[in-house]
């Protein structure tokens, strides 16, 4: 079975013309979930503006600003150990770039950095209790971000 089997990763984007290559979005999405202790995954990815995902934020979280990122797990229960990654994620590109204005990454990584962040959202982690929860996630979110980064990089050397 290959990772595009295991990892079903779909990309929509409702900005025009679209911002981002869908397919690195995808590959970047795969290899972030391959690093995880998942059996599967079937993600669907949305890349909107401002507007929408303060549409968003505001009638699912009572939140009516933009924000970068925000995850709709499949299930409500959170997911055991090992068990498959299922939801939706929403990103605002222009907070998610806005955000990392500073960065050297290019805007696809820079805008994937947020898509990963939600994917842990998916798995099971959590920040917003604070504290060694929200610590273990961030330790998570950069490993692996510096992790699927670095396998593109040594992909494109060969």
């Amino acid at each position: 079975m290959s990772a595009g089997d295991r990892y079903r990763v779909s990309v929509r984007q409702d900005i025009r013309p679209a911002p981002f290559p869908a397919r690195r979005l995808k590959e970047y999405a795969r290899a972030a979930l391959s690093h995880l202790p998942a059996s599967g995954a079937d993600v669907r990815i949305r890349i909107v503006g401002d507007a929408a995902i303060a549409r968003w934020n505001r009638d699912y979280l009572g939140r009516g600003s933009p924000t970068n990122v925000l995850s709709f797990p499949e299930s409500a229960d959170a997911p055991a150990r090992g068990a498959g990654v299922t939801g939706d994620i929403v990103v605002s590109a222009p907070t998610c770039l806005a955000q990392t204005a500073g960065w050297k990454e290019p805007p696809a990584a820079r805008v994937f950095f947020f898509i990963l962040h939600g994917i842990l959202h998916l798995a099971g982690y959590d920040h917003e209790s604070g504290g060694a929860q929200a610590r273990r996630m961030r330790r998570k979110e950069l490993a692996l971000f510096r992790r699927v980064l670095g396998e593109e990089g040594r992909e494109r050397k060969h």
